[in-house]
């Protein structure tokens, strides 16, 4: 009796370990010959980047985070995301780290002598855009703001390359700047509710006026 129930103990638990090595054959079977679609390949890869024809600087990005794997996968992100943009990048480059340290008290009075050290490191990054459209260049930094990950901040500088003729195209545009500015540069100085067409004679013998009027306003005449 004693025998049987253990051989068939033995014999159900070979089973589940056939049937284990069965399912796990079929599984790595099925993943030899799937292809993963090619969205879910790039990113295993590398990004992929696009050449600069002139190597004009257009933008400066600037990454800073206190965590490595929050910088560098924003970064990774930053210059994907400009692959598809077609605009051509070069970085991430690291930069020196910005090192900060404080030393506090931890009591005071007799235990002034026991101190405590604290040090917070700073990591910087830096992904350069190169002969880019500004237009898609604000909407390359739109988009990173729009899905901006946790813990990393950004800075960016952006340059913008106008032809030899912005002095006629200033001039062309000054009339319409006027315009636009007319209505504020016309209250410039005072308010809307205190105009008034008044010389200054009428101001001096207003009755308001003559009313306050201090002893070191007063007018001598000899």
């Amino acid at each position: 009796m004693v025998w049987f129930m253990n051989t068939t103990q033995v014999y159900i638990i070979s089973n589940d370990m056939h049937s284990h090595m069965n399912r796990k054959e079929r599984l790595d079977s099925i993943n030899s010959k799937a292809r993963l679609p090619r969205s879910v390949q790039a990113v295993y890869l590398r990004p992929l980047r696009r050449k600069a024809e002139y190597g004009l600087p257009v933008c400066d990005l600037q990454l800073r985070s206190y965590s490595v794997r929050n910088v560098e996968f924003f970064a990774d992100f930053a210059v994907r995301a400009a692959y598809y943009l077609k605009l051509p990048v070069s970085g991430p480059v690291p930069l020196p780290r910005i090192v900060e340290r404080w030393t506090m008290p931890r009591s005071n009075f007799v235990h002034k002598k026991s101190q405590e050290n604290f040090e917070r490191i700073t990591l910087r990054r830096l992904i350069q855009i190169k002969d880019g459209n500004p237009q898609v260049v604000q909407a390359w930094l739109a988009f990173l703001r729009k899905h901006a990950f946790y813990g990393v901040g950004m800075k960016a500088n952006v340059w913008e390359h106008e032809g030899l003729d912005v002095a006629e195209s200033m001039d062309s545009t000054l009339p319409d700047v006027e315009k636009t500015l007319e209505p504020y540069l016309s209250q410039f100085g005072q308010r809307e509710d205190t105009r008034s067409h008044d010389s200054i004679s009428d101001i001096l013998d207003n009755e308001r006026f003559v009313a306050y009027r201090g002893p070191l306003t007063t007018v001598r005449r000899g």
